[in-house]
């Protein structure tokens, strides 16, 4: 038996009732499914791994692992200057996440959604970075 998109959409329920709710729901569906079909194993192999938290004490973007990673940046460390992040984000507070596909020297992509509406993508491709590309500032009116 696999975990389905519902399953995965019933750790949610409740969202409203804060995060010790969602654990709740999310122990619930990891009790009801260890063991079937190593499908946990499979998960925490194959899927997206949940990341290191990245701030003014490791923020260099070039030696990211695959996953999703948090970020944040405040007014006493802002986004370092002269750095990897985006020009856009450089000297600024920031808060957001950073999701990278891929984990080798081949071809990587990183995702930056920030705070203030940021969407910035990059890839990694014949051993070098490209620039920041921004996917998105324009809001709803």
């Amino acid at each position: 038996m696999a975990i389905t998109a519902k399953d995965i959409a019933s750790i949610f329920t409740g969202m409203d009732l804060g995060a010790e709710k969602i654990a709740e729901n999310f122990n619930k569906l990891l009790e009801e499914n260890i063991g079937q079909d190593n499908q946990l194993d499979t998960l925490n192999s194959n899927t997206l791994q949940i990341g290191n938290f990245i701030g003014k004490d490791n923020p260099d973007l070039n030696n990211v692992s695959a996953g999703v990673h948090n970020f944040g940046f405040w007014s006493d460390s802002t986004v370092p200057a002269n750095s990897n992040w985006p020009k856009a984000m450089q000297n600024t507070t920031a808060w957001g996440y950073l999701i990278q596909l891929g984990n080798s020297n081949g071809v990587n992509t990183q995702l930056i959604f920030s705070s203030g509406g940021w969407i910035f993508m990059r890839l990694h491709v014949g051993g070098v970075w490209d620039k920041w590309t921004v996917v998105q500032t324009k809001y709803e009116s």
